[in-house]
């Protein structure tokens, strides 16, 4: 365990078992084991909220070109939990804020980056797309498209025979025809003709 300062003082057990197998004189000469035995290390540091351990232990395989996702999971939970520890010492033991000209400005673009980090939305209990569904969700359309457009037709019939009764209704009836008696005229009898003279009868005689 000299080789491994970071180890003295601890007492969890699963911790120690992980540096037992790094220390394995079998285990010596394979260096990948080696490597994720250590990854192992740092997360459980981690996870025991030994944070500033963690971090160490992520910057000594970083120097000897150890990448891994989980490495930089493990850095990010470890800066997090440092940082958290820190603002309940302040509010709590210090009683005070965050400085508006120091920390309060890191913390905000801290809280900006998590903010667009945001994980996707969970689809593994989504349902599978399959030919069957697709088949299902094709013959699930096909009643209420004839029903809309049994609905629609229904609507244009009954448009149709409303605008026809309003036609009929609009229909100017037409008078009946007026019974016009025409004046009678003055039967011919025995009138005096004009300009002729009354006593022409006894001129006659």
């Amino acid at each position: 365990m000299k080789d491994y300062p970071l180890v003295t003082g601890e007492t969890d057990q699963d911790l120690l078992n992980i540096y037992s197998q790094i220390c394995d004189k079998k285990n010596k000469k394979n260096i990948a084991l080696q490597n994720e035995l250590l990854i192992q290390a740092a997360q459980k540091y981690q996870q025991l909220g030994k944070n500033l351990k963690a971090l160490q232990l992520v910057e000594s395989l970083g120097q000897q070109n150890v990448q891994r996702t989980t490495l930089t999971d493990v850095a990010f939970l470890a800066g997090v939990g440092i940082a958290e520890s820190s603002l309940q010492h302040m509010r709590s033991n210090e009683v005070r804020y965050l400085s508006m000209q120091t920390t309060y400005p890191t913390a905000k673009k801290l809280s900006d980056h998590i903010r667009i980090s945001l994980p996707e939305p969970d689809t593994s209990n989504a349902p599978a797309i399959t030919d069957a569904s697709i088949k299902q969700k094709k013959f699930s359309k096909t009643p209420s498209n004839k029903n809309s457009s049994l609905n629609r037709s229904a609507y244009k019939a009954t448009q149709l025979n409303h605008q026809k009764n309003i036609n009929v209704q609009l229909k100017t009836v037409k008078a009946p025809a007026r019974n016009t008696i025409a004046a009678a005229k003055p039967k011919n009898g025995n009138t005096t003709a004009s300009g002729s003279s009354p006593f022409a009868s006894f001129n006659k005689n």
